[in-house]
């Protein structure tokens, strides 16, 4: 009897021969069982040449945080998502999950997830903060705790401090601070409000514009409004630019405006040698265009750059019709004002010729504002400030028949020899001063 088997050739069982020997069949005759054998030997060789590898259904992880908004880290990589978020389609294997919100602190830090196939996991974080909540008016004040700038500025909330005390200061271009620093306690796993009066803020300086015109000059309004519409401008409030309007006896020599003193309008364009109107100063230089706007503003955003070393405080009096006015100078450091002059002047806020039905002139305007009333007749001469010591002024003004809610005394440190002004301040424009009577 014959082989059902008759392999000439070499024949290799796959995953049936670890010690690799060849198996050689030539021709030898076998049992029926030895044949029934082989033929299962082979079928299943044949078989395990077209198996197929098992496969892994996707998973799903969802992140939420408390509060929302957390940046979210897949093994350390920012997945560019934030809470709450899913991540649907994930490959079943071992993820390390984090979050990240500015100034909170997460618990746990991170979590480790072993991602089955099929599951869907949820993870949560409880973010929490140790810090504080820092405020400002104005605000944009740039933050330093400890001595060290954060980085951030009012308003904002630093969290991640430990508990304890720290000193926090604040810098803002153009204003002086106090106090240098405020002593701030941080609670653990609180978050403490620094009080908003914990800081005062004051324009390191204040200029002044003074303006020239005639209610028969035809572009003379254009300066008013152009006056009126820079006052306006958070940048230049009254705290940080006031200004002043005089009147000129050309081209009409009974304007109004003049005639209600006529010697101290006279004193000032005669002094600023004013030949023609519109004309406009800013702290005592002559702008080229009186009604370029445009190169004002830019003007008074130069001069509010520089430091004078000393501030002028304005307190007047305006229920007594001889009005006591106190102008005191406070230098930072030591400074010497000596050939300069303190000029105390009295204006209005607003004149409407409108409400009594008349119009003063023929260009067409009847609403002023911020016109000259009244000066200091000798102003104190000035000289060496000396550091941290006040010096005070006391001079007095004629109120007239005004009306007390509108008027307003400006002070300011002019340099006799080119008419340079350094330094101002107001009474009666604004809180600071004391506010409107």
């Amino acid at each position: 009897m014959r082989s059902i088997l008759n392999l000439d050739s070499l024949l290799i069982l796959p995953g049936y021969n670890p010690t690799g020997d060849v198996l050689r069949l030539r021709n030898r005759p076998h049992s029926k069982g030895f044949q029934f054998l082989w033929v299962i030997l082979v079928v299943a060789a044949m078989a395990s040449c077209g198996r197929v590898e098992p496969t892994f259904e996707p998973g799903n992880i969802t992140v939420t945080s408390t509060p929302e908004g957390a940046a979210i880290f897949l093994d350390g990589q920012d997945t560019g998502e934030i809470t709450p978020f899913s991540f649907v389609g994930l490959d079943a294997a071992l993820y390390d999950i984090s979050v990240v919100l500015p100034d909170f602190v997460s618990t746990p830090t991170s979590i480790p997830v072993d991602l089955a196939p099929l599951d869907d996991v949820n993870l949560d974080f409880a973010l929490s903060q140790t810090g504080l909540t820092i405020t400002s008016e104005p605000a944009g004040a740039a933050i330093f705790i400890d001595g060290n700038d954060t980085g951030r500025i009012t308003p904002a909330t630093i969290g991640g401090l430990s508990a304890g005390q720290v000193d926090i200061a604040l810098t803002l271009d153009t204003f002086l601070v106090t106090p240098a620093s405020f002593t701030a306690d941080v609670v653990e796993g609180s978050v403490s409000e620094v009080p908003n009066e914990a800081f005062s803020f004051r324009p390191q300086r204040t200029v002044i514009l003074e303006g020239f015109a005639n209610i028969n000059c035809g572009p003379c309004p254009q300066l008013t409004d152009n006056l009126v519409a820079m006052s306006e401008k958070a940048e230049f409030g009254p705290d940080r630019v006031l200004y002043l309007e005089f009147s000129v006896n050309w081209p009409n020599p009974v304007d109004p405006l003049y005639l209600h003193n006529p010697v101290e309008n006279t004193d000032r364009f005669t002094d600023y040698f004013v030949l023609g109107a519109p004309a406009l100063y800013t702290n005592g230089v002559k702008l080229a265009d009186a009604l370029d706007a445009p190169a004002m503003e830019a003007s008074l955003q130069v001069d509010l750059q520089i430091d004078p070393g000393f501030l002028v405080d304005v307190t007047a009096d305006f229920t007594n019709p001889a009005i006591p006015v106190t102008v005191t100078l406070d230098p930072a450091s030591a400074i010497d004002l000596t050939g300069y002059s303190l000029f105390v002047a009295l204006y209005e806020r607003v004149i409407d010729f409108d409400e009594r039905g008349l119009t003063p002139g023929t260009n067409g305007q009847i609403v002023f504002h911020h016109v000259f009333r009244d000066r200091v007749d000798a102003p104190p001469t000035l000289g060496l400030l000396a550091a941290g010591a006040s010096e005070v002024h006391n001079v007095t003004l004629a109120r007239g028949d005004w009306p007390l809610d509108n008027l307003v005394v400006v002070a300011f440190a002019q340099r006799d020899s080119d008419h340079a002004i350094i330094q101002a301040g107001s009474y009666g424009e604004h809180a600071e001063t004391g506010g409107t009577p």
